[in-house]
C-alpha cells in the first residue's frame, strides 16, 4: 500500500492500524456500513455456513444491529470495506461450564438476554473476517484487540470466543481434543488462528461441541458442497473442519462443528 496516500482526519472512534492507511471503525459510528458486512461474510465463509438452517433461532443482522457498539469494521483509505468483527453481548459467570453451548449457543443466549432487558458482562466474538485482499498483512491482530476494546467500551469484562481453527479444514476427521495437542517444529500451537488469539493474551478453555450446526437437504447440501451424497454416512466437504452426517432415509444433511472456546480479559 502507497504510503503517501493521505487518509484524512481520523474520526472520533476510529483507530489507525500499524499501516496508517487503513482503519478500525465501530457501526455505532459508521452504521451504514452494515450493508458490507454480507459481502465480507461471503468472501470467506463456506456457502454451508451462510445458506444453512442455523442451530438457532435468531435474526442475526437484527442481533448485530441492537449491539452497534459491538461490532467493528476494517476499512482501507478509500473507505472501502475490507474487514469485519462480530461480536455480541452476554452475561457469563467465568467459569468453564458457565460457557454457552458454542456459537449457535452465545446467539441464543445473547438474543435471549436482550429480550429479557438483562444486563451484560462479557462480550462474545463470533466472526472475524477479512476478505481475501486484506489476508496475511497483519489485520488479524487489529480486528481481535478491536473487539476487546469494543467490549471493553461497553463494560464487558471479558471477550470470549468459540475459535474456528484454520487449518483444521485439512484434518476434519482429527477430534479436535487432538488437534489442540499438535504443536509445530518450533514447538508453538500447530494452528496459526490459536497461535494469534493465544499471543494477543487468549487462554484456551476446552472444546465446544457442537458448537455451530447447519442443517439442509440433500439437494441443498449438493449444492453448497458440489458432491453427489449418494449414500446414508459421513462426507469430507469443501470447508468442513468436521465430517457431514448425511441421511438419504430423512433427506438429510447434518454439519457438527466443534470450536475451541477463547477467553480474553478485555484489559490485557
Amino acid at each position: 500500500m502507497n504510503a503517501g496516500v493521505s487518509v484524512g482526519p481520523q474520526r472520533a472512534g476510529e483507530r489507525r492500524t500499524a499501516d496508517g492507511d487503513v482503519r478500525v471503525v465501530s457501526l455505532a459510528d459508521r452504521p451504514g456500513l452494515v450493508a458490507s458486512i454480507p459481502d465480507v461474510l461471503a468472501s470467506r465463509w463456506p456457502m454451508f455456513m451462510l445458506a444453512g438452517r442455523p442451530g438457532h433461532d435468531v435474526d442475526l443482522v437484527e442481533l448485530v444491529m441492537r449491539t452497534p457498539v459491538h461490532q467493528v469494521v476494517l476499512l482501507d483509505a478509500a473507505d472501502e470495506v475490507l474487514g469485519a468483527g462480530l461480536s455480541v453481548p452476554l452475561d457469563w459467570d467465568g467459569t468453564t461450564e458457565g460457557l454457552p453451548a458454542g456459537w449457535d449457543g452465545a446467539v441464543q443466549a445473547s438474543a435471549d438476554l436482550l429480550a429479557r432487558g438483562g444486563t451484560p458482562n462479557t462480550a462474545c466474538a463470533l466472526s472475524i473476517t477479512l476478505k481475501p485482499t486484506a489476508a496475511g498483512r497483519g489485520y488479524a491482530s487489529s480486528m481481535i484487540n478491536a473487539l476487546k476494546r469494543a467490549a471493553a467500551t461497553a463494560g464487558a469484562s471479558a471477550l470470549i470466543a468459540p475459535v474456528r481453527p484454520v487449518l483444521k479444514t485439512r484434518y476434519p476427521l482429527t477430534p479436535t481434543a487432538d488437534y489442540l495437542t499438535w504443536r509445530t517444529d518450533e514447538g508453538e500451537v500447530f494452528d496459526p488462528w490459536l497461535r494469534l488469539h493465544l499471543g494477543l493474551g487468549g487462554t484456551v478453555r476446552g472444546v465446544a461441541y457442537p458448537s455451530m450446526t447447519i442443517t439442509g437437504s440433500i439437494a441443498e447440501w449438493r449444492s453448497w458442497v458440489g458432491l453427489a451424497l449418494p449414500g446414508s454416512g459421513e462426507y469430507v466437504i469443501p470447508g468442513g473442519i468436521a465430517p457431514l452426517v448425511v441421511d438419504r432415509v430423512a433427506d438429510t444433511g447434518v454439519y457438527r462443528e466443534p470450536n475451541v472456546w477463547v477467553v480474553h480479559d478485555t484489559e490485557s
